[in-house]
């Protein structure tokens, strides 16, 4: 990353390096990978990923993502509520790489704030994730509460201070020197602006409703969406075909097979096990245990379900009689989500870096804040509440 080298060649590189270190043959690292980028799970993101930038694209092409910005700002009154907003509405939804479906919309908001790219990329990737902490639709906080033994709503309140410093230091972070855009919208009526932003926000919401209402695949429930756009909108076929066009980015869609091609590797290698065992007997703090465990699988994973079901189950038989052991299971919680946040193999973070062609170490600048914000008000939480 630090040389500019292509982020799908890095991770290829990468995932042949870590089979070599923890002794899998080549031609055993080569049939992982190859498994994993013919998976259908990895067909099915990738099929998600350009059907959602081709239903942005109808969007921008017919002028709909400006009417839809405007709406938002004759509610809202100021276009950096909006830029923030938009990624937090879509982030209420556990979608993968989900994070890409509101990076166009953030683009066309920002442009008048005139935004650098790495900015634009920590604001859309950042309040994408916020709920993660308390929203029980996120598989992650279920199994959490599961392994716990506790109901999911006493983890979400266990969790809410997380949740709240994230929510405030993205917004110290993200729009530090930000000032309001003097560019003016058609001041739309309250009601205009509301039928407005209804009529244009009706072909995303169906397809969230059909995703997470029916359990609809992303690929199947966004085509179902462009299809009534095409019709309801009558786009043109050369709009239609522009659109379909500029979805198509390879670059992304092998970084996306290479992210799931470490995966593969990382679970046959039995890294993360080792891992935690050599951490474990280093005798380092139990704090410190606490988040370093879920915060390094997480980064080596970039998936929070990872660092919870891998983490959790190293940690609780350890805490489990311990009097602060919900105070445990909470840093162990934010040091997982933490990790994946900071992981260059998330794919939220992937692909809106990619989207916004911004740069790896620009992006980090912003996001080591409120990472180590999240973490120090766990540690600060657990040593008020702490009954030993």
């Amino acid at each position: 990353m630090y040389r500019k080298v292509s982020l799908w060649l890095t991770l290829l590189l990468a995932t042949f390096l870590l089979g070599i270190l923890f002794g899998l043959p080549l031609r055993k690292i080569s049939m992982d990978v190859a498994s994993a980028v013919v998976d259908s799970k990895t067909l099915s993101i990738i099929g998600a990923l350009i059907s959602i930038l081709f239903f942005s694209n109808l969007l921008k092409e017919t002028g709909r993502m400006n009417q839809l910005l405007e709406g938002f700002q004759s509610t809202l009154k100021d276009i950096r509520v909006v830029i923030g907003l938009l990624p937090a509405i879509i982030g209420l939804m556990p979608i993968k790489g989900g994070a890409l479906v509101s990076a166009p919309m953030v683009v066309e908001g920002s442009d008048d704030l005139k935004l650098s790219p790495e900015r634009r990329t920590f604001i859309n990737y950042w309040f994408r994730h916020v709920w993660e902490y308390v929203l029980p639709t996120y598989p992650a906080l279920v199994l959490a509460a599961s392994l716990i033994g506790i109901p999911v709503r006493k983890l979400c309140w266990l969790n809410f201070p997380l949740m709240f410093v994230a929510i405030l230091s993205g917004i110290m972070v993200g729009y530090w020197g930000v000032r309001r855009s003097t560019k003016e919208y058609n001041n739309l009526s309250g009601r205009t602006a509301i039928s407005v932003l209804l009529k244009n926000l009706a072909p995303l919401l169906f397809a969230l409703f059909l995703v997470v209402g029916f359990k609809v695949k992303l690929v199947y429930a966004f085509s179902i969406a462009i299809a009534g756009m095409v019709l309801f909108f009558r786009i043109g076929w050369e709009k239609i075909l522009k659109g379909f066009k500029g979805s198509l980015e390879v670059e992304l869609f092998l970084t996306v097979a290479f992210v799931m091609g470490f995966q593969e590797v990382l679970e046959s290698s039995q890294t993360i096990p080792i891992v935690s065992e050599a951490l474990s007997s280093l005798g380092i703090s139990l704090w410190l245990f606490a988040i370093l465990v879920p915060l390094l699988v997480g980064v080596m994973t970039g998936v929070t379900y990872a660092s919870i079901g891998i983490g959790f189950p190293i940690l609780i038989p350890l805490f489990r009689t311990h009097p602060d052991f919900l105070n445990y299971m909470m840093l162990a919680f934010a040091g997982g989500i933490s990790g994946v946040l900071l992981s260059p193999l998330h794919l939220c973070l992937v692909l809106t870096r990619e989207y916004f062609r911004a740069n790896w170490k620009g992006v980090y600048r912003f996001i080591w804040f409120p990472v180590a914000s999240v973490l120090i008000t766990g540690l600060v939480w657990a040593a008020l509440f702490r009954r030993s």
